[in-house]
Formats: structure tokens, sequence, C-alpha cells
């Protein structure tokens, strides 16, 4: 300090040290740097700033971080009342994207945040599927679906399906007579493992036995699996189902079949569609072949192009109301799959061609040779027709005497009939008497003649 007058200023006093106070930081922790270590833990490292920008004695670090998808649901606080360079974050999310930003803090407050950084923890075993669902249950199948986990921890490579019995399988707890005479009868007390690659979300379970209780287990895989998640299941149509159509009866034309059934007891409520199954003979499994075939229909018409060429099937035809699937009707007759070629393509349909096309040449050419002799003779005909017509001539009529006028009249009559076609250009008349009667006779003239 120092004193002054109107004269001038005086000299100052000695200086003295006083503190005023800290201010809040003014710049973020610089060079943050994130490191995955783990599943569940990121490794987060920083440098402080410049001390002109600390305004003090840096007291700590406050570490926010949140996943990149749900920031306002998940953003988290640490604190570090310690100046050190690093923090290890735990207990987070596998696979997880993550934000970071680090601000530091001193005795006047906090100072701004850093720019958030990005870090993904490592994959991890998945969560449980969110569910498990079945459908179109019959009496030796089902539809099996579930739910993606609700934490997936990781690139999801496929699930682990496992089933078996819930007691063991006897011929005396299968209600399916027919299923015990298949070629493969099912219900085998055995586990069955299912591995199921990609992300489907279902699987058509078969060769399951009649009225029996299977218990189902499935869970998700990244780099390993992860909890299961379990149901029960059991096999058959459930109460107020429809009862089982009439025995089909099968009808073929070339490459289409035609399935014939009646209707069986619709059940606690109206029927809503029918369901026709399929099994290689040979083999015993029933598959779902034509779905949603109208309810009022008791025929279903289908190309064998759907089929295993040469393989022979059965069929059977189901009911499905409100209440599901119904009983199966009884199998029908096996019938082959193998397409029947059209007649135009038989070998006797190419020999009965060719046979009539030989016939209708062999008929043609006979006709042409029959009208090539009928025009020969008639020319002949005509050349001995115009010499008999030229044959009498006008000498030969006169020098007939009277005496032998019935010689004439016969000649006459014999050229008449013979010559119908002459046309007479001339009459010569005279007059005869025989025994004293007078006789008028026309003569016709020989010469000239034409005949037509």
């Amino acid at each position: 300090m120092s004193v002054y007058n109107a004269v001038g200023e005086g000299p100052t006093s000695t200086p003295q040290e006083v503190f005023v106070g800290e201010a809040v930081p003014t710049a973020p922790p610089q060079n943050v740097a994130i490191q995955s270590a783990t599943a569940t833990q990121l490794d987060v490292t920083w440098e402080p700033p410049p001390l002109d920008s600390q305004n003090g004695d840096i007291q700590g670090y406050k570490v926010y971080f949140w996943e990149i998808q749900h920031k306002n649901e998940t953003e988290r606080l640490r604190t570090l009342f310690l100046p050190e360079g690093g923090v290890k974050l735990k207990n987070l999310t596998g696979y997880t994207t993550y934000m970071i930003s680090v601000a530091l803090f001193n005795a006047a407050g906090d100072g701004p945040r850093s720019p958030p950084t990005r870090g993904r923890t490592q994959q991890a075993a998945p969560s449980a599927p969110s569910f498990i669902h079945f459908s179109e249950l019959t009496t030796t199948s089902v539809n099996m679906s579930w739910g993606e986990p609700t934490y997936p921890n990781g690139i999801l490579e496929g699930y682990r399906l496992v089933y078996e019995p819930c007691t063991p399988v006897d011929e005396s707890s299968v209600a399916c007579a027919d299923c015990l005479h298949s070629p493969s009868p099912p219900g085998v007390s055995k586990i069955v493992t299912v591995d199921v690659k990609g992300a489907p979300f279902w699987m058509k379970i078969k060769d399951l036995a009649d009225g029996v209780t299977y218990n189902f287990r499935i869970r998700a895989k990244t780099f390993t699996y992860g909890p299961e998640v379990e149901a029960n299941i059991t096999m058959g149509p459930g109460e107020g189902a429809p009862g089982p159509p009439g025995e089909p009866f099968i009808s073929r034309y070339g490459s289409a079949l035609t399935i014939h059934w009646s209707n069986g007891d619709p059940g606690s409520s109206p029927i809503t569609h029918h369901v026709i199954e399929a099994r290689p003979s040979d083999e015993g499994l029933w598959d779902i072949l034509i779905k949603d075939i109208p309810k009022e229909v008791t025929s279903y018409s289908f190309n064998m192009d759907i089929l295993k060429q040469g393989v022979s099937y059965d069929f059977r035809v189901i009911g499905v109301n409100d209440y599901g699937y119904g009983s199966p009707s009884p199998p029908s007759a096996s019938i082959s799959a193998k397409k029947v070629a059209p007649f135009y393509e038989e070998w006797w349909f190419l020999v009965v061609v060719a046979l009539v096309g030989l016939i209708f040449i062999l008929l043609l050419v006979f006709i042409l040779i029959i009208r090539g002799q009928s025009k020969k003779y008639a020319k002949k005909s005509d050349s001995g027709n115009n010499s008999n017509c030229n044959a009498l001539t006008h000498g030969d009529m006169v020098s007939l005497d009277e005496g032998r006028f019935p010689a004439l009249e016969l000649n006459n009559r014999r050229l008449s009939v013979k010559n119908s076609f002459c046309r007479k250009n001339g009459v010569y008349t005279r007059s005869v008497t025989s025994h004293g009667h007078t006789k008028n006779m026309s003569l016709a003239m020989a010469t000239p003649r034409t005949c037509l």
C-alpha cells in the first residue's frame, strides 16, 4: 500500500501475502482412453488438464458412464477423491457399448466434462431365452418357439434344445395304437439334444408319443452357453378338440391326388379348418403337409410335385377348432408318389398313331390306283362305242329287203339298247308291203351319227 497527498504519492508498504481462494477448473481432463478388460469391466485412463486451467489443487475426478442406447436410464457416476489418473469400471453388461466422460474438481467446484469416449465390453454368456411357446400340437408333433435373450451379451451363435419324456415311456403309456406299429415307434425313453445354428426362433418337434408329457429346455449361446428356460407339454388333443374324421380315401388323376374324408365330432366348438398330415410309409414320422383347408370341404386336391418321387405315402386328416388340433383320422392306404405319364407319352399310343397313319397311306394309294384304272377303262369303252356307232352305213340300211324286217327290227332293238348314247342326225322312211299290208318303217340313218 502507499499514501499520497496534494504534493504526491508516498512510499509503498512492505508486501504481504494474502490467499484469495480457488476457482473452478476451466479445462477437462485430457487424453481419455478406454480398454476393455472383461465382459463386465472397462479400464479408463486420462491425464490432468494444464496447471493454468486447474485453478487450485485437484481434489479428485468424477467419471460419468452410460449405455450408448439408453443414456437416461443407465447413466451412472463414479467419484474418485484422489488425484488418480485412471479407474476400473466393473459390473457392466457384457458386449455393450458405453460412453464415458471425465471431469475434475477442486475446492471451488467441478470443472467441465471431457467429450464422451466410446468403449465396449467383451462377450459374455447370454441370459436365458425370454419365453417358450407351443403351437400346432398334435398326437406326435408340436411346434416350439422361443424368444431372444433379454441380454444377448454378445453375438448369438445359436441355441441348444433338450427334451425328454417326464416319465419313462412304454407301450401301456402310448395312447396312439398306430404309433406302436410304425416302423420307428416314438416314445423312446431318451434325452434328445438338438443344436440350432443361427438365430431361428422356432422348431418342429416330431416323433413324439400321444398322451406323454415332455420336458423342453433351451438356452442360447455366444462364445459359451447361458442359463436355460424350460416348459412342459402333454402330447395329444386337448379337452374340447375335434374327434377323428373318417378314414381318408385317395383318388388319383394324372399327377394330382385328391383326398376324400368325412367329418367327425366337431368338439366343443365348430371346426375352423382342417390339416392333412403325411408320412413316408417306411419311416413313420408324421408331418403336416397341407394347412388351413376350409372347414366346409371334405376333399382336397394337390399336385404330387410336393412329394418325393417314387416314395409311398400314408395320409391322415385332422380337424381344428378353437381348442386346438383334434384326434387324427385313421391313416389312408399307401399310395406311391410316382408320376403317371400322360397317355400320349406312352409307347403304345405312339405305335397306334403309327399304324393309323400307315393304314391311311395305304388306303389313299389304293383309292388312287382304282381311280386310275377306272379312267383307263372308261376311255376304252368310249372308243368301242364310237366304232359300233359307225358300223352301219346308209348303204347297209338300204340293201335290206322287205323279207328281212324281223331281223332288221331285232337288230334295230339291239342297236338301240347298245348305243343308247348315240344321237340320230337323220331319218330314212320307206313304205313296205307284205302280204297285202302296207307298213311304214322309219330307219335310222347310219350316217352321220354322233356318240355322246
